[in-house]
């Protein structure tokens, strides 16, 4: 898959913290997602390839603006390339009006949740994605009325989680706006 860097912000805070905003521009992947694609990881963008390292920090505020099939990557290798991973898709299914989550190819475990205008085509949805080493994972959306719970799930045998990847699919192309905060 083909992307393009697009432009660095740097942005300073309070307590001698610096907030980078990564903006990267991913292209349509084709129709690939890891129901139907035993290298999926193969298609997805690696944060570490622009040296963000969210898994550090088991976190990642980001933004994206997309009209269907933006999909995150929690990956068990830091090069995303595992057949160990969690695949999370905003904006999939029947009329683009499901969230996906599933774990590892084709396992048949997916979490779909109905969430009807989940991106925009037009305008960046900001989202923060958490997990924790005992398996929960967690995905917010910020909307005008405050912060809205997507995916709160606890996987019983948990996945490591050492790279994350970005990409979209099925027709659909994408500007991400990728959060970073330096010390």
């Amino acid at each position: 898959m083909e992307t393009s860097f697009l432009v660095v912000f740097t942005f300073g805070l309070a307590a001698g913290q610096l907030l980078e905003e990564i903006w990267i521009k991913t292209k349509n992947s084709g129709k690939v997602d890891a129901m139907r694609r035993q290298n999926v990881y193969d298609y997805y963008t690696s944060l570490s390839s622009y040296h963000l390292f969210p898994a550090q920090n088991r976190s990642i505020k980001f933004s994206v603006k997309a009209c269907n099939a933006a999909f995150i990557l929690l990956s068990a290798a830091v090069d995303l390339n595992s057949p160990d991973f969690y695949e999370i898709c905003l904006g999939c299914g029947y009329r683009s009006y499901q969230t996906f989550l599933r774990r590892k190819y084709n396992t048949g475990q997916t979490l779909a949740p109905y969430t009807p205008e989940i991106i925009n085509c037009a305008a960046h949805v900001t989202f923060t994605l958490s997990w924790t080493v005992v398996g929960r994972i967690i995905l917010t959306k910020d909307t005008d009325k405050g912060t809205e719970v997507v995916i709160d799930w606890s996987d019983p045998t948990p996945l490591p989680i050492m790279g994350i990847g970005i990409m979209t699919a099925w027709g659909a192309e994408g500007i991400w706006i990728l959060e970073h905060i330096c010390k």
